[in-house]
């Protein structure tokens, strides 16, 4: 039974140290993918001068969300909060305080979804959530700046340290990864999804989501309709499939690969922003142990075999470099000597002021080219080197400007970057932590199917059952926003697009493009690629896909205020604007074979100076527009 728990059980709950530092570097890179896409509008979405007023978020979002960009309004205050996510985003995929990082990251991330709720989807969602498991993970174990701060007596106890990693926060996370499919099959529970086949046909005609490519196929029924019911097998079996101890590495590759295939379709046929990109990182934590063992035995057998790196014994800045780049390179047969302690090497350090770097093949080389030998050593790092060789004599003088100050490089190294007796994994109390937060999320998404019966079930063949979720439990969630409904498409795609025109008038009477930024007249014709015709961005496509709706209507005050600023700030010194009516235009999905139509409503109408009646409409007829 210990055998069988030792080598079946455990590698399925496990995840690879390789693994987790991909998936960390990964992560990092999301987050500031992440902010950079906010930022492009962060007084829109940040400041009280936008379309979120402090006082407006907090009353609507109610009791247990909090926000620190809640303690001021100013753009300023949220700019600053950005670049500190940034600082902990970037500190994050290098691995430097790794834990912190990781924590910083999760209170920013928490605060940017509560004061902008509107514009969230279920990708940031999943993101929030990927950043809080990880809290609980040694994800600095492998290459990462807190790996290579271990002192270099510690340097073989760390390498000797097995890659395959379980704990509790290892099976939370790999449940959650999957989670997002396994509960999203049971809500697909519409007849587009297993009967008809179409859901895929009513997705890829959502012209506010797809692209290009997808304008090509998606008539091409004997092509969606198969697709449809792969996608809604794979997501009901394939959480399944992956965690199975039988067969264990090509059942979760052949996994692997259906998941992340399916992602890069996603990516290729719908503007859903980094969602599918933070799928894929989440689906790199099931890369077994074998798979890295089988890459390493054939990529990079010996990576820095033969590679000697021959530094100053009284500089303790450049011993830490040398271990930096050797462990950001993967360099891990590469040798790290002080020069002192071969004549040879002492005589060319202290002649050349410089580090010695022997090749494989015995070629010593000193400043910067030694900089570029080591990369060009590295699995990864070669493909940099003729890049980092070209200017050689810039090279240089930054190797000699570092190496003349390399006092003060070190007094910072030795407050940064101070060496530790050893790399700790997570004690029993943060995993205590975790499971409690397993068993609550699990019971959580069990809660959000309405009916636990698949749609090839009848009604006569059992009773619908649903688990209820005490209502005096929801306050931890909603506290750390670690929401669960994966309802992506569910219970089938929405059969309609939309999209908003807004005219207005001028002073002097002008009728204009008010929400195209334009003083050309405005059109209610649907443009071919109503993606990029219509929306700046994903971000502000799902914003405007709600502000539209009956629901949201509180928020169309602040959208119109917005509107009146942008416009007069731009064109209306001499002119300015006085009124707009907001019209959404809808466009039902017809079944295949038929035609669709084009639906105009009037659903706001605002006033930038003054109430002076409906000067719109009025000038709409006068343009033929109405």
């Amino acid at each position: 039974m210990a055998q069988w728990w030792t080598t079946r059980a455990l590698p399925v709950l496990s995840i690879d140290l390789r693994s987790l530092a991909l998936f960390r570097i990964l992560l990092g890179g999301l987050l500031m993918a992440d902010l950079i896409i906010r930022g492009a509008d962060l007084s829109v979405w940040m400041s009280d001068e936008g379309v979120f007023p402090r006082d407006f978020i907090i009353d609507w979002s109610g009791d247990n969300r909090w926000s620190l960009y809640f303690i001021s309004g100013s753009w300023v205050w949220a700019l600053l909060l950005h670049l500190v996510a940034a600082g902990a985003a970037m500190a994050l995929l290098l691995g430097y305080r790794t834990r912190l990082a990781t924590l910083i990251s999760f209170v920013l991330l928490l605060s940017l979804h509560n004061r902008a709720p509107l514009m969230l989807q279920g990708g940031d969602n999943l993101l929030l959530l990927m950043v809080f498991w990880s809290i609980f993970l040694p994800l600095g174990a492998r290459f990462s700046m807190d790996a290579a701060r271990v002192h270099p007596d510690q340097q073989q106890t760390l390498a000797r340290q097995p890659n395959q990693y379980c704990s509790v926060a290892t099976g939370a996370i790999l449940f959650q990864a999957m989670a997002v499919y396994f509960f999203s099959a049971f809500l697909k529970s519409g007849p587009e999804w297993y009967e008809e086949g179409t859901a895929i046909y009513y997705a890829l005609h959502l012209d506010e989501l797809t692209t290009p490519l997808a304008h090509l196929w998606r008539d091409e029924h004997w092509l969606t309709v198969p697709l449809t019911r792969y996608v809604w097998w794979l997501e009901l079996f394939g959480p399944i499939l992956i965690f199975t101890p039988l067969l264990r590495v090509p059942i979760r590759l052949l996994m692997m690969f259906a998941f992340i295939s399916m992602e890069v379709g996603f990516i290729l046929n719908l503007y859903i922003g980094l969602f599918p990109f933070i799928s894929i990182t989440s689906i790199i934590l099931f890369t077994p142990s074998e798979t890295w063992d089988a890459l390493a035995r054939r990529f990079w057998p010996a990576s820095g075999a033969g590679l000697t790196m021959y530094y100053d014994q009284d500089c303790s800045f450049c011993l830490k470099m040398c271990w930096l780049l050797k462990t950001f390179l993967g360099l891990k047969s590469a040798q790290i000597i002080p020069a002192q302690t071969d004549a040879e090497m002492a005589e060319i350090l202290e002649r050349e002021f410089s580090w010695v770097v022997v090749t494989p093949s015995g070629e010593r080389l000193i400043k910067w080219p030694a900089m570029v030998a080591v990369f060009a050593a590295s699995p990864w790092g070669r493909f940099l080197a003729p890049m980092l060789a070209w200017p050689q004599r810039l090279g240089n003088r930054i190797y000699d400007s570092v190496a003349n100050n390399r006092g003060a490089f070190g007094d910072w190294f030795s407050r940064l970057l101070p060496w530790q007796a050893t790399l700790k994994l997570p004690g029993w109390r943060s995993q205590t932590v975790a499971g409690f937060f397993l068993a609550y999320l699990f019971v959580f998404n069990l809660s959000t199917i309405p009916n636990w019966r698949l749609p090839f079930q009848t009604a006569a063949e059992g009773t619908p059952y649903q688990v209820k979720f005490p209502k005096e439990w929801q306050g931890l969630k909603r506290l750390l926003r670690l929401d669960q409904k994966w309802s992506m498409f569910a219970p089938y795609p929405k059969k309609g697009d939309s999209f908003m025109v807004v005219p207005g008038v001028l002073a002097s009477g002008t009728l204009v493009d008010v929400y195209g930024g334009v003083t050309s007249l405005p059109s209610f014709e649907k443009p071919e690629h109503l993606y990029g015709a219509k929306f700046e961005n994903y971000r502000w496509r799902k914003y405007l896909s709600r502000v539209s709706t009956k629901r949201y209507k509180a928020y169309r005050t602040y959208y119109g205020g917005y509107l009146c600023k942008r416009w007069n700030d731009t064109y209306g010194k001499a002119d300015p604007l006085t009124d707009f009516n907001m019209y959404r235009m809808s466009e039902v999905t017809q079944p295949p074979g038929m035609t669709n139509k084009l639906v105009r409503t009037s659903i706001w109408r605002h006033y930038c100076i003054k109430d002076d009646g409906d000067k719109v409409e009025p000038a709409l007829k006068a343009a033929g527009l109405w």
